[in-house]
């Protein structure tokens, strides 16, 4: 009985590690305080390296088999859009609301700023809205879109930020922060991708 124990312990480990081998990192830029404009154009649009302070990792496996050529592009694909490079703000709402707090506008305004900026005027964003683990999956997925879509309407109406330029999701509970408890309020946020 040891001995199967031992085998499948094993090969376990060596799955785990075959599956590390393919995993891919996200690198998660969070801010307690307002990012400048510049900042955040550099950080999404400019190609900062993993090495960047204050970014977190957070780990994603890819499971595409490479038997084509098609499949070789969708995993190069995969792995490109892994390793960018997100901007993760504290953007506070009305409880169980879509409504933004007056001490969010700061963030905001620096985003709406970055997206006016002759450098980035043509680049596109995704706005990512995520919420704690309190309450139910479909309740917070609801929530998380309708909170970005809220940062969305934000940035058009205030900046004139066409809205082809901002894409919104709703993740909901489903991805908190890497080290975190899922229902840590810090997991309450929204996170910005480059969409170019």
């Amino acid at each position: 009985m040891k001995l199967h124990h031992s085998i499948t312990a094993a090969s376990g480990a060596l799955l785990l590690a075959l599956y590390t081998l393919n995993a891919q990192a996200e690198q998660v830029r969070m801010y307690d305080a307002p990012p400048s404009a510049e900042e955040m154009g550099k950080v999404l649009f400019g190609g900062q390296t993993n090495d960047t302070p204050g970014t977190m990792k957070m780990r994603s496996i890819n499971f595409q088999p490479k038997k084509n050529e098609r499949a070789d592009d969708f995993a190069t694909a995969e792995r490109v859009e892994a390793e960018k490079t997100s901007i993760g703000l504290p953007i506070k709402f009305a409880y169980n609301s879509d409504e933004i707090l007056p001490e969010s506008l700061p963030f905001l305004e620096e985003v709406g700023k970055m997206m006016t900026m002759s450098d980035f005027a043509d680049k596109r964003l995704i706005i990512e809205g995520h919420t704690d683990a309190v309450g139910s999956a479909s309740y917070n997925l609801d929530l998380s879109r309708r909170r970005a879509q809220a940062v969305r309407n934000y940035l058009a109406r205030n900046y004139g930020v066409s809205s082809n330029r901002l894409t919104t999701k709703g993740l909901g509970k489903s991805k908190p922060l890497p080290g975190r408890d899922p229902f840590d309020a810090v997991n309450r946020r929204v996170q910005f991708y480059s969409a170019n």
